[in-house]
């Protein structure tokens, strides 16, 4: 690669590593919220349905996270 082609490549791949970070981030946030939700949650059905959900928010955050260097 040319010099200028090598930078906006690098760009890019930094975009896309930043952004799924953030998308991680939001997706443990989300999973923590729905854990607090569960736990105020009388109905035993929907506690587990909340846990449930956030336990797939926390998963998708752990699949998409990228390794720090």
């Amino acid at each position: 690669m040319e010099g200028g082609n090598a930078w906006r490549t690098l760009g890019a791949v930094e975009f896309v590593e930043t952004a799924a970070r953030r998308r991680a981030e939001s997706y443990r946030e989300r999973a923590a919220q729905l854990s607090i939700m569960a736990d105020a949650e009388p109905i035993g059905s929907l506690r587990t349905e909340l846990l449930e959900l956030a336990a797939r928010y926390a998963g998708l955050a752990e699949n998409i996270e990228i390794p720090h260097d």
